[in-house]
């Protein structure tokens, strides 16, 4: 499947915790593309006291890419990798990224992006070959 197939796969689909929302989505695509399923062990949830409670216990949703990903520098980001901008998980697609919000898909511009996670598995552990 293609990134933007994916994307307009999830284009109306309404919000729901542990059914649609940023982690799933975001992780979804990294699932796809890379073959592995990363949230296996982190499922379910279906409240947004449970997310945050899953989120906290592996010490934020960042700790969870560090561990699974190579951080990279967002200006490097290629289509697919993951970001996270004030606590939501993105995906990097063209000149935007984009999430799962409460009114469906939003998509924001890429230089937002502070903080990004290489979804290629050959990266993991060499950051500097993205550059």
């Amino acid at each position: 499947m293609k990134l933007h197939d994916y994307i307009a796969g999830h284009l109306g689909r309404p919000f729901e915790w542990g059914v649609h929302d940023c982690v799933l989505f975001s992780v979804g695509w990294l699932e796809i593309a890379t073959g592995r399923d990363y949230l296996t062990q982190h499922k379910p949830w279906s409240t947004a006291f449970e997310a945050a409670r899953k989120v906290t216990n592996l010490g934020g949703l960042d700790a969870l890419f560090d561990a699974e990903l190579t951080q990279i520098n967002p200006h490097f980001a290629a289509d697919g990798d993951l970001a996270i901008i004030r606590g939501t998980a993105f995906v990097f697609s063209g000149s935007h990224v984009v999430s799962v919000g409460e009114e469906g898909l939003i998509f924001l511009d890429r230089l937002e992006a502070q903080y990004a996670w290489s979804h290629a598995p050959e990266n993991k552990g060499t950051p500097e070959c993205h550059q």
